[in-house]
């Protein structure tokens, strides 16, 4: 079993209408070998859709509803929130990265838009999961204050830039750049790697040379 769920009444932060949501109560460790930007297998992708909750009342949408925001009602009923884009859970995914970055919370922004990405990965839809990676790196761009200490979301952006075909970007910023991880500077040398080579392709951390993940 990799997870196991639960209905929940949950309270909204923002419209204070309670209604039943299901949660993750537990989940088994995914042990498997991530992709390059942490998407994890399909077994544990599985329950994605349970990573983001809507209000039905307000459209409120986020990891849980009951999580305080900084706005008020009106900026849900706001075109840009409502007319988002994207279809199915990748909308809610998109609805919820406005959300946290109106709260000024960029990582859980940044990686609402990477869930979106990874639902359409599985839709096979390249083209809309990779508009979902530059929304991302969008944020990362918008707000790089926030990520300059976090190795790992600098290496991340490697992925978004590469994924969505911007690959001298990688080339110039990537190639021989210096991390304070030696694990990190395996990764972001072979993501430097694939972008020479035109690659915009999913692969697995332990295809790095010198990179071992169990």
């Amino acid at each position: 079993m990799a997870f196991r769920t639960e209905e929940k009444e949950i309270k909204c932060a923002v419209c204070g209408e309670v209604s039943a949501q299901t949660v993750v109560a537990e989940f088994a460790p995914d042990t498997s070998v991530p992709d390059l930007d942490m998407r994890p297998n399909e077994e544990h992708r599985s329950y994605l859709k349970y990573w983001v909750s809507e209000c039905p009342h307000c459209g409120y949408c986020n990891a849980s509803i009951d999580i305080p925001v900084r706005f008020t009602k009106e900026f849900l009923e706001s075109d840009k929130y409502k007319n988002v884009g994207g279809s199915g859970l990748a909308e809610k995914f998109m609805k919820m990265s406005l959300v946290c970055e109106k709260n000024k919370v960029y990582e859980e922004a940044l990686k609402a838009c990477l869930y979106a990405a990874w639902y359409y990965d599985d839709e096979n839809d390249g083209e809309k999961a990779a508009e979902c990676r530059r929304a991302a790196l969008k944020i990362f761009d918008l707000h790089k204050q926030e990520f300059a200490d976090k190795p790992d979301y600098v290496l991340l952006a490697a992925d978004l830039m590469r994924r969505s075909g911007d690959h001298e970007r990688v080339i110039r910023e990537y190639k021989g750049r210096l991390f304070p991880s030696r694990l990190i500077m395996a990764l972001a040398a072979f993501e430097a790697e694939l972008a020479e080579k035109g690659d915009s392709s999913c692969h697995k951390a332990d295809e790095a040379k010198g990179v071992a993940l169990k």
